[in-house]
């Protein structure tokens, strides 16, 4: 039902009244006064609607320019009271907006293109889109690092959506923060990997550059194996004249995508 109809059916009484009847001015002033209130609601949600925007229109058209060359969007927002900015970057993915989802989710086989990342472990599994997952790092000095994060995955209007925090923090870090999120754009996915780090020491606070450059060579690794993998998936999958008809069996071997 369109908004120029929704509000007028609840009050509109002349339906229990007769053609020569003229509505008493009470009536009038009840149908003025009750549907205001119906037609400002509309308004607000369809402005509301408006202004929920997509990843893509976040960006200034010099940095909508630079996505569409396939360049990363390097953004950075001061929080106040905060040591380290919040950290977003915008880059679009030659692959399904599912299909880089499902690799962000993929925490056993993340150490095989994430950089030093030796294992990311699901110890727990609060409800289905929620998991407790440790990771561990090696760092330059010989050891490593470890810390525990709950990840949130949700299926958005737009898109896809995965946030995270932490649980137990590694000793460089006071607290983290983010989300990855991911929509379809013309014929590939968009994403916007947010990340922010309070820093545990004003020692630690130094090392601001470095770890936006970090945070930017985990999104480089995550757009280039998206792709990869959703090339292969392409290379793999029958042309459609080779494909069986739709009344042909499944193959036994087949087994459906599997869901986060």
């Amino acid at each position: 039902m369109s908004i120029s109809t929704s509000f007028l059916l609840p009050f509109d009484d002349t339906r229990i009244q007769s053609r020569n009847e003229r509505p008493s001015p009470y009536t009038c002033l009840k149908r003025i006064f009750m549907r205001k209130p119906i037609v400002l609601i509309a308004a607000f949600a369809a402005a509301t609607q408006l202004a929920s925007g997509t990843i893509v229109e976040e960006l200034t058209p010099a940095d909508q320019a630079k996505l569409k060359k396939g360049e990363s969007v390097v953004v950075t927002v001061e929080k106040p009271g905060a040591v380290w900015p919040e950290v977003r970057i915008y880059r679009k993915v030659k692959a399904t907006p599912q299909g880089v989802t499902d690799l962000f989710l993929d925490y056993e086989h993340a150490n095989t293109f994430i950089e030093n990342l030796d294992s990311a472990k699901v110890e727990k599994e609060p409800d289905a889109n929620t998991k407790d997952v440790r990771y561990t790092v090696r760092l330059p000095i010989i050891f490593s690092i470890n810390y525990l994060v709950r990840n949130r995955y949700e299926k958005t209007q737009e898109g896809y959506k995965v946030s995270w925090h932490l649980l137990e923090p590694p000793f460089a870090a006071k607290s983290a923060v983010g989300s990855l999120r991911v929509e379809p754009h013309e014929d590939a996915a968009v994403i916007c990997y947010a990340n922010h780090v309070e820093p545990a020491t004003r020692l630690i606070a130094g090392l601001r550059g470095h770890a936006i450059k970090e945070a930017s060579n985990t999104v480089n690794a995550i757009a280039k194996e998206a792709e990869r993998r959703h090339l292969k998936t392409a290379a793999a999958t029958p042309s459609r004249a080779a494909s069986p008809s739709p009344s042909a069996s499944p193959s036994p071997s087949a087994s459906p995508t599997p869901k986060a």
